[in-house]
């Protein structure tokens, strides 16, 4: 059997109020008896104290006791609800009063006198799940010798308060589990209310419908909770959207190439370039060339973004990450009178994959040659917890328009080629817990700027 939210939040409220319901009433139950049977002992011994100090100052005899003061005895007995039993000197049931009024045997009550034989005292007496309270009271001459003892007894169930108790904390208890489910029922309807929502947000991002919202209004983790789906679901959105567009560029950088050898081929099966075949073929090598890379970049692009393990870390110097990637571009720059120039490197030990490392500031080179007229400037200083690279070229700068895309895959500026060299970099950056970005110079000279974060191995 299925039970929601509501169902279980008004079954637990109302299971927690009857729970401390029975514990409370079985506490107050207990003490009000311990209570009640001390407050009617109290009572019984007044009473029985004052009718001995009564025949204590008359100095009368039993029997007279009996004929002249029996009388009064009684109405006052009466009046109180009590019963009275008084026995001879021989410790025999003289006499009782009120006595009718109480379920006891008078053989029960005798055998309780007659175990406190000359005992003054309070005593329980059971008899038939009945309790009664009683106090017996030894009269005596003034020399000391008992001739009676008086015993006050009363039924505790015709004096206590216990069945008044329960009818008010029975109705407490149903008032307190009325409001306790009432409010369960209100607060749960919310509760599920919200969760529906988030249900039917849910199955919406399922579907890729990105643009229907549903709103919550909850100051509490139900809220947290939507506003968490809300931030997914741009998330979501957003590298939906950047697969898309990823894909239109992937197939048309592919295109490109693929026309382009389609034609010199269908041009060499029809005769055309008979004249120049080998021209032909080094543009096809060429276009095929560029396709290589093209896939190349793209697969390698792919891979660090979702290989986990892509990356073997290890302790790499920052020294040897600049050189290895000057030895890389150096012939390009020295074919176009470029110069590589290093500044001030902070040589340290980072953790990261040295080649992959490599690869960044080989693109980041890279870029830099085909803007620069003379040179590019390479440092790296220390800061906070890390290092920071600069790679400066001194040609005309980003545009304003090419900066916020600089980093965007198949984002091509002028002079670029696929858009996928700087893309890599932010992935390999990005996988090693740094940062890159881009800007222009800010010392009055034209030129573009990199710059890279990667944290120190503090050891």
């Amino acid at each position: 059997m299925k039970f929601s939210i509501r169902k279980k939040l008004i079954l637990s409220y109302a299971a927690i109020i009857f729970l401390m319901a029975g514990i409370s009433m079985s506490f107050v139950s207990l003490f009000s008896e311990a209570y009640i049977l001390s407050e009617a002992q109290t009572r019984l011994r007044q009473y029985s104290d004052r009718i001995a100090i009564s025949l204590a100052s008359k100095q009368t005899s039993f029997s007279i006791f009996y004929d002249f003061m029996w009388e009064s005895v009684i109405r006052e007995v009466s009046d109180n609800n009590y019963s009275i039993a008084i026995f001879d000197s021989h410790n025999e049931l003289y006499a009782v009063s009120n006595f009718d009024m109480l379920d006891l045997k008078k053989e029960t009550l005798v055998k309780y006198v007659q175990m406190r034989y000359g005992r003054n005292g309070g005593f329980v007496i059971p008899e038939n799940r009945e309790t009664y309270a009683a106090y017996s009271r030894v009269i005596k001459y003034s020399n000391g010798t008992p001739y009676a003892t008086i015993v006050v007894l009363m039924q505790l169930d015709k004096y206590n308060i216990d069945g008044l108790l329960f009818i008010l904390f029975f109705v407490s208890v149903m008032a307190a589990s009325f409001i306790a489910v009432i409010s369960a029922f209100l607060f749960s309807g919310q509760l599920t209310r919200n969760l529906k929502k988030l249900r039917k947000r849910a199955d919406m991002l399922a579907k890729r419908q990105f643009d229907n919202t549903i709103t919550i209004n909850s100051k509490d983790e139900v809220g947290e909770l939507a506003k968490s789906i809300d931030e997914m679901a741009k998330s979501i959105e957003e590298y939906d959207r950047s697969q898309k567009v990823f894909l239109q560029n992937a197939s048309h950088e592919l295109r490109t190439p693929l026309m382009s050898i389609r034609g010199y081929v269908e041009g060499l099966r029809d005769g055309i370039f008979t004249d120049n075949a080998d021209a032909v073929y080094d543009s096809i090598l060429n276009q095929t060339s560029r396709l290589e890379k093209l896939v190349e970049d793209v697969m390698y692009l792919s891979k660090i973004e979702t290989t986990k393990d892509i990356m073997v870390m290890s302790s790499v110097n920052t020294l040897e990450i600049i050189d290895e990637a000057i030895e890389r571009v150096e012939g390009i720059a020295s074919a176009n009178d470029i110069s590589l120039v290093k500044g001030d490197i902070l040589i340290a030990d980072i953790v990261g994959d040295g080649d992959h490392l490599a690869t960044v500031f080989t693109n980041l080179f890279s870029n830099s040659l085909r803007f620069a007229k003379e040179k590019i400037f390479v440092e790296a200083v220390p800061v906070e917890n890390g290092v920071i690279f600069t790679v400066t070229d001194d040609g005309p700068g980003f545009s304003e328009d090419d900066l916020p895309h600089i980093f965007d895959r198949f984002y091509k500026g002028k002079k670029g080629k696929h858009g996928l060299g700087l893309a890599i970099a932010k992935a390999v950056v990005t996988a090693h817990k740094g940062t890159i970005s881009a800007y222009n110079r800010t010392d009055g000279q034209q030129g573009a700027v990199f710059e890279v974060f990667l944290p120190i191995n503090k050891k």
